[in-house]
């Protein structure tokens, strides 16, 4: 007899640690993986990219996440809908390239018609009693926020948008991402379970030894501090970093930057983050020599030499500086793989010969391609029957509220 999903996490949160990273099966399992995808990942609302990929009337790409893909199109110049890939006949996909342009969603097996509102428009030779109305595309919640594109799985109503992400409006609305345009996109599809893609980009314990492009954008003592996030590093190095700190937001307030964190506790839905910094001493911005490679973006008059770390969700995150943002897609798409992508976004109004695309993508192209060879090779580690959980350090105070935060999702705790 098959263990029941709930007795499974149960067993595995009863064997889990607190301050250790977690049990095997967490990483490799097929049923953790879909007990994630009903628990956790479906409920969520998860980045799915920028408005821009959809600027006329038809256009539509594919979101893939786990076995789920989902049709994103502009239905009218105020209207972006989505659908879940299926045709409502015998379940034949619709669209199979991964964008494009369709003033009607056309099954290729049997030719059933659907709007771009998802209403079935055709459907030949059915019976008399055949209802149309009743066979719409299913669709998937939906939400464009500032220009960036959110869908949630979930079969009923989701958690409320406006009440879990509208806080964010203002730091937002100052980076201009509404009104922004993709200037490059990276995939980095990595053979390792989302738990470690997450875990690798909530801490900067491995950032010396692993990234030396990043850390040669960085300050020492920020790195240890804050390298990834409010709660990331040793209480000790969070004090003495406090009053730098403190000097730059004072000085970016006053050019007209939002100041705020946000450092959402283990028990949140969405496990949400907000971090502002000073760049390096000297650095206008994250590239090889710290100059921009792109005109100032969104609402800025003049740089303040500050970077952003926002996390929506442990799934989507954007980093961000006076010049570009990037958007990072964490998208789990089976016990072993998740695909990451980037995204850079610049100022709308930044004309093509403005953007200097290999000095903006030059950092964290490289940190990417890193991380991806050493959460592979985590995972590989992690499925050798010596596997055991090992210790969190001192700098790895983000991992551990995240593993806090993924039991709480099935309201349990480390230890059971």
């Amino acid at each position: 007899m098959s263990e029941a999903p709930t007795d499974m996490m149960q067993r595995l949160a009863a064997a889990t640690r607190a301050g250790y990273s977690l049990p095997q099966e967490f990483y490799a399992s097929d049923s953790v993986f879909q007990a994630d995808m009903d628990r956790v990942i479906g409920q969520k609302w998860i980045l799915a990219g920028h408005v821009s990929q959809v600027p006329k009337k038809g256009d539509y790409f594919l979101f893939r996440i786990g076995v789920e893909q989902i049709i994103v199109i502009r239905e009218s110049a105020t209207s972006v809908r989505a659908f879940f890939n299926v045709c409502r006949h015998r379940g034949s996909i619709i669209c199979s390239a991964d964008s494009g342009n369709a003033p009607r969603l056309v099954c290729p097996y049997h030719a059933w018609t659907y709007g771009l509102d998802g209403r079935l428009i055709a459907a030949r030779l059915m019976p008399d009693d055949f209802d149309k109305a009743d066979n719409g595309l299913l669709a998937c919640h939906i939400r464009v926020f500032h220009g960036l594109v959110f869908l949630n799985l979930s079969d009923g109503e989701p958690v409320d948008f406006d009440t879990t992400f509208g806080d964010m409006e203002p730091i937002l609305d100052y980076h201009g991402l509404a009104d922004a345009r993709i200037a490059h996109r990276g995939s980095y599809p990595t053979t390792a379970n989302w738990k470690l893609v997450v875990e690798n980009f909530f801490e900067c314990y491995h950032c010396v030894p692993s990234h030396p492009e990043f850390c040669s954008m960085h300050a020492a003592e920020s790195i240890v501090a804050v390298g990834a996030g409010p709660s990331s590093g040793p209480a000790d190095a969070v004090a003495g970093f406090m009053p730098k700190l403190h000097a730059w937001e004072e000085s970016a307030a006053a050019l007209g930057r939002p100041i705020g964190n946000i450092d959402d506790a283990a028990d949140s839905s969405h496990l949400r983050l907000l971090m502002q910094r000073m760049n390096k001493d000297g650095w206008s911005a994250e590239t090889q020599d710290g100059t921009p490679p792109a005109p100032l973006m969104g609402k800025r008059t003049a740089p303040d030499g500050g970077r952003m770390h926002l996390s929506f969700s442990p799934f989507s995150q954007i980093v961000a500086d006076d010049h570009f943002a990037i958007l990072f897609l964490f998208t789990p798409r089976g016990p072993l793989a998740s695909d990451v992508e980037m995204i850079w976004l610049v100022d709308g109004r930044a004309g093509e010969a403005e953007v200097d695309i290999d000095k903006m993508i030059w950092g964290y192209h490289a940190t990417t391609t890193q991380d991806k060879k050493i959460t592979e090779d985590n995972q590989a580690g992690i499925m050798s029957s010596r596997y055991r959980p090992g210790r969190y350090s001192d700098q790895e105070g983000s991992v551990i509220k995240f593993q806090a935060w993924y039991l709480a999702q099935y309201g349990l705790a480390p230890g059971g």
